[in-house]
């Protein structure tokens, strides 16, 4: 065969495999569509007009309560830190479901002008709206059920992450929240590695699971023994999510104290070593100038919201929300009374 005659019938057979290609993806592409379309007709979707999940811009200015009227402080941010149950680096999942349950859930709120700084620990197994996204990454539903399971929908990054963050301003009646950062559990003992371990006594009887932690020892904790602190519950104290959210507001406490001992070349460094495991909206400069700010910033009481907790229909953990203490917590942090 000639030179010009074999180019040729290589331009035709690529051609060929590039119209293959094409129409894969083509096909790949419409499935998408379609099923994105079935979803949407089998469930029925909140518009945004109906409900705050979509976007945090629409908190409430005004609250009336209890005969009193609050105003939303303009000098506040509210931050989502979020603790994923799932060993190694971030990666995708290539799905939307499956992301991995955020066991830790805290909004950190910053009030710029009165410069001090306070945590609302959520409960894991708090129930609540949770949005469902389809294969598209739409909401194609909403399920009543546990907080955790919001960051379970989407790819295990952003799309997961945003999730969350919508359900927990939902669940804060549309506050907004203004950035996020969710870190795989793997990355809590690079971090507590990384700005020299955190020192702590230990309150819980980890005999069952680990003898290194004996309980009322004051120890510094290695990375594995702080994985072990924040995440058991099994065979530690009554293995309730509330006891083990006490050793995470401990541990939390420790690790600011620890991280205000440190320069910010460290904590940069720390960022770094992170990076592999932690998914952000705020990139190290922003997360290091929180850092900063709480280290500057007074500390107030850690907040939680009273609740009544039970067993649900498949026997889990239910933890459902007091609403007059859940409306007292977002008062607390958002608002303040308008003056007559």
């Amino acid at each position: 065969m000639s030179g010009h005659r074999a180019r040729r019938h290589f331009h035709r057979d690529a051609l060929r495999a590039l119209g293959v290609v094409a129409m894969i993806a083509i096909v790949f592409g419409i499935v998408l569509f379609l099923i994105g379309r079935w979803q949407r007709r089998i469930f029925t979707v909140e518009t945004a007009e109906e409900s705050a999940i979509d976007s945090g811009e629409d908190e409430t200015e005004c609250i009336e309560y209890e005969g009193s009227t609050y105003v939303r402080k303009e000098s506040v941010s509210a931050y989502l830190i979020l603790g994923i149950d799932v060993s190694g680096p971030v990666r995708s999942n290539k799905s939307y479901i499956g992301g991995g349950q955020a066991d830790l859930q805290l909004v950190v709120v910053v009030d710029w002008q009165e410069e001090t700084w306070q945590i609302l620990q959520l409960n894991r197994d708090t129930m609540t709206d949770v949005p469902v996204l389809g294969v598209m990454g739409d909401v194609v539903s909403t399920q009543y059920e546990q907080l955790c399971l919001a960051h379970s929908y989407g790819d295990g990054l952003e799309d997961s992450c945003i999730n969350n963050v919508n359900t927990v301003s939902a669940l804060l009646g549309g506050q907004k929240i203004d950035g996020y950062v969710s870190l795989n559990i793997d990355g809590v003992a690079i971090l507590n590695d990384a700005v020299g371990g955190v020192t702590l006594t230990v309150q819980s009887d980890f005999s069952e699971v680990d003898e290194s932690l004996v309980e009322g020892e004051t120890i510094t904790l290695t990375g594995e023994q702080a994985v072990t602190y924040v995440r058991s519950r099994r065979g530690v104290d009554d293995q309730t999510n509330l006891s083990r959210m006490v050793r995470q507001r401990q541990y939390m406490k420790a690790l600011v104290a620890q991280c205000r001992t440190v320069g910010e070349e460290i904590l940069l460094e720390a960022y770094d070593a992170l990076s592999d495991y932690l998914v952000t909206d705020m990139g190290s400069r922003g997360l290091t100038e929180l850092m900063q700010t709480m280290e500057e910033y007074t500390e107030l009481e850690t907040l939680t919201i009273d609740r009544e907790s039970y067993l649900d229909d498949t026997g889990a953990n239910a933890y459902e929300l007091d609403s007059d203490s859940l409306q007292r917590t977002i008062l607390q942090l958002f608002y303040e009374q308008a003056v007559e």
